[in-house]
Parts: structure tokens; sequence; C-alpha cells
């Protein structure tokens, strides 16, 4: 890794026994590990505290579910306070592949401009499917944003930029980093031979009176952070990107008539829904309701 200094760091919630594999998996192709845990069981956490010394790497127990941008930021400093230059940010559920870490530091080091790139993500294989997630491309030809599970960061990006919004504690965390860096001039770039599969949640598509219906089936607790950090980010940066800025408004539509129409739950996830717009509207940040 020609001595670049990269710091993995995982992001634990009530994780389940495969997320040690992905730590065994990831751990030999970095110099460090992170492993911030939201509030898991004494159970689950005593698995972590029994691989530690095996493993080799830090564990930081935040006792109650801080939020996915408290977690990053604990990892990130965490990493920034050893000396890392690099780090790798991932969630429990995200496996690397083979070569992954060396595939993303060529990716980053060949770059025409490396002290412009501000984010290198990978390819997002779907594990269940073999499916490549697709990204949204800025008008260059780079991904707009990327998701946070799999970036490799540069630690001077967040002494530039700073670091992930604690407010918004959990959904759309990585969408707004991702544009904060590139508000800064920094660009974001994709490394196609490093590989991370993915778990993607409940997906169902129905079919009714010939039109069909995608639906996500997030929990109404998701609903109501879905929705208010999607119309907090869209106020703010609509001028800078207004096409993504309209296709959040759309996802926001799309979602709840389909919320409405075919998911159980429909009740309190719409009354969550509301909710979100109501207190994107009056500003009403941080954590509001349980994930």
């Amino acid at each position: 890794m020609d001595g670049l200094g990269v710091c993995a760091v995982i992001i634990t919630f009530r994780p389940d026994t495969a997320v040690l594999d992905n730590l065994a998996k990831v751990r030999p192709q970095v110099d460090g590990l992170v492993v911030v845990d939201n509030g898991s069981s004494s159970e689950q956490l005593a698995r972590f505290r029994a691989l530690t010394g095996q493993l080799g790497f830090t564990l930081l127990e935040n006792g109650v579910n801080l939020g996915i941008a408290a977690a990053l930021n604990a990892g990130v400093r965490s990493a920034w306070s050893q000396g890392f230059k690099l780090v790798a940010l991932f969630d429990q559920d995200s496996t690397v592949t083979d070569g992954f870490i060396e595939a993303m530091l060529a990716e980053y080091e060949s770059h025409p401009q490396p002290e412009r790139v501000g984010i290198v993500t990978p390819a997002q294989v779907e594990r269940r499917t073999g499916c490549k997630r697709a990204t949204e491309d800025a008008k260059d030809g780079t991904p707009l944003t990327a998701i946070t599970s799999g970036s490799l960061i540069p630690i001077k990006i967040f002494a530039c930029c700073g670091l992930f919004e604690d407010d918004l504690f959990i959904d759309c965390v990585d969408h707004e980093f991702c544009l904060r860096v590139r508000s800064f001039g920094f660009t974001i770039v994709e490394s196609k031979r490093a590989v991370l599969l993915v778990a993607v949640g409940h997906h169902t598509v129905h079919h009714m009176c010939g039109i069909r219906i995608e639906s996500t089936h997030h929990s109404a607790q998701r609903r109501y952070y879905m929705t208010r950090n999607r119309l907090v980010l869209v106020r703010r940066y609509w001028a800078r990107h207004p096409g993504w800025s309209l296709g959040k408004l759309r996802a926001i539509v799309k979602e709840t008539i389909a919320l409405c129409l075919v998911e159980d739950g429909r009740k309190r996830k719409l009354v969550n829904t509301m909710r979100g717009i109501h207190d994107a509207m009056r500003g009403r940040m941080w954590k509001v309701v349980e994930p």
C-alpha cells in the first residue's frame, strides 16, 4: 500500500455474526481498523471484544445509537489521531473482495490530479442478484454522489470540508457529504476494479392496473428521516444541483404512493412521512424518532 496508511472504519448496530467474517476479510488489506458500535447488545459486543486482539483493531463502544453520522465521525477522528492518511468506510453488511483496497488506492494514485480527488467509490454489486448498483453522474461523467460504504477518503478532505453532519442522524448523510465535498472543488471517482458486495433492503415490484409499482418497505422510523433529510438537502442544494434535487422530490412522492398502496403499517409510515415534511420546514433536526 506504498505506506499511504489506510484505516478501515466499520460501523455496527446490532449486527448478526456475518459481520465477523467481514471484519476478517477487510483487516489484512488495511493498515488499521476501527469498529464503532452504535449500541449493540452485551452479547454482540462480547464477540467484538474477543476479536480485538486476534484481528488487531480498535473497538469504540457508543453505548447507545448515536446515528450513522456521529459513528462515522468517531471512527474518522480515531484514524486521524493515529496518523492515518486515508480512511475506508464500511457498514456492517458490506463485504470486500480480494484486492479491494489495492484497487481503490491504484485509482486514487493514478488520477491525473490526485489532489482534487475527494472520494473514491467502488463498484457496488448486490450480493443476492449480482447486479451492479447504478450511479448518478455529474456533468463531467464522474459520480455525483457516492454511498458511504466502501468509500476511500483522504483525511485531508475532512480537514478541509468538515466531518459528516451529525444532525442528519441516519439517512442522506452520504449525499450531503458528497455534495459538500464537491462544493469545495473536489471530485468523486469510481474504481471499477474494486468490487464491494452489498446487501440491499427489502425491495419489491408490484403491478396494479397495468402500472408498475416499486416499493422499498423501509420502516416507519426510516420514513421520517428519509423524508426530512431529503427535503433539507433539496432546500440547501437546489440552486447548484437542480436535477438531483428534483429526483429526490420525485422519490418522496413515488415512495409515499407505493407505501400507501402495497406496504404494511402504512398508516404509521404515512404519519412519519408527513412529520418529516413538517420538521424539514421547521428545521428540526438531530435524533427525533428511533431508527
